[in-house]
């Protein structure tokens, strides 16, 4: 008489290397270790990008992502064709990266170690090259770093992407922009809909240039970009323009704000330029603000009264001329 053990869903397992979990969990995931999970249950079938993506509904191009991201951290290869088994020999330190590819703490920045700014604008301009090693072992190590990867995961609603990742270790490694003022800058950029790592460095190198590098001078940038922002909508509504300022046009915009000139002002400006030109002619507007702004004319009321002034002004010159006129001409029939 003989047994057989039935093991229901047990009888079908596959391996799964606890590198996985021990050095990324944090940092892979849910895409990745989709992918990674479907290629290890399907190991020796030649797997279409179609297939994975409809078995694991992962996007092709996060599916190439995913693999990328599982290769750089050394667990898997591209073998023509093939994806096998990555070389990861054992180390005192770190059991999961090799002796030659062990990750060397850096220095905490200080105000002699930080690089001129010139020099991190040219680093924040640059494609990140930072691998998941690198990245888990900055997460690991620095409580900064862990702070503001846990923070951005609670305002994306999800694990940061690898590209996202990197943004944010090339900002945090090339500005000394601290941890919680970086978090700041990225709740600002999802809170207008534009958290693309683009644009987050684009505002990481203007901060870097004028030197805004502490919580409370970030908590005021903010709130200023906040209100230009605002500002900025509501134009484009009193304009009737259904695309996107330009770079220039929002530099006006910007320029007009700090001089303290909101909606009302910029709307008679507005028509005053329509009036004189036919169009929303930004470089016509800005001369009217600029010189309301040398005389000191921030209302509407104080507009009324200078032009009030003006044309009373004008009227009395008018009056003048025109008796001096009259005068004249009694004068020259008397002569004769």
């Amino acid at each position: 008489m003989g047994f057989k053990l039935n093991l229901g869903a047990w009888n079908d397992v596959f391996a799964v290397p606890s590198v996985v979990v021990d050095n990324y969990i944090k940092l892979a995931g849910g895409n990745n270790i989709k992918v990674l999970l479907y290629y290890l249950k399907n190991a020796g079938r030649v797997l279409s990008v179609d297939e994975v993506s409809q078995k694991t509904g992962v996007n092709p191009d996060d599916i190439q992502d995913a693999l990328l991201f599982w290769e750089q951290t050394g667990l898997l290869c591209f073998n023509k064709n093939d994806i096998v088994p990555g070389n990861i020999p054992l180390n005192n330190e770190n059991p999961y990266i090799s002796e030659h590819e062990q990750i060397t703490v850096k220095p905490e920045k200080t105000e002699t170690t930080l690089r001129s700014i010139a020099e991190s604008r040219v680093q924040l301009e640059r494609e990140p090259r930072f691998c998941p090693k690198e990245i888990a072992h900055s997460v690991r190590e620095n409580k900064g770093m862990d702070f503001l990867f846990k923070g951005c995961e609670k305002i994306f609603g999800r694990t940061l992407k690898h590209n996202e990742q990197n943004s944010l270790m090339l900002i945090t490694e090339e500005t000394g922009i601290p941890a919680e003022c970086t978090l700041m800058l990225v709740d600002y950029c999802f809170s207008i809909g534009k958290p693309t790592p683009a644009y987050m460095k684009a505002i990481a190198v203007d901060w870097l240039e004028r030197g805004i590098m502490t919580m409370s001078a970030v908590e005021d940038e903010i709130k200023v970009l906040r209100e230009i922002n605002s500002l900025e909508n509501r134009l484009k509504r009193l304009f009737e323009m259904n695309s996107a300022f330009s770079k220039t046009q929002k530099d006006f915009i910007k320029k007009w704000s700090n001089l303290g000139y909101g909606e009302e002002m910029l709307s008679e400006a507005y028509q005053i330029t329509l009036d004189q030109t036919g169009k929303a002619a930004f470089p016509y507007m800005n001369k009217i603000i600029t010189k309301w702004s040398e005389n000191g004319i921030k209302t509407k009321e104080q507009l009324e009264k200078s032009q009030k002034a003006y044309n009373e002004k004008n009227q009395s010159a008018s009056e003048a001329k025109s008796s001096f006129d009259l005068n004249l001409i009694s004068k020259l029939i008397n002569e004769k």
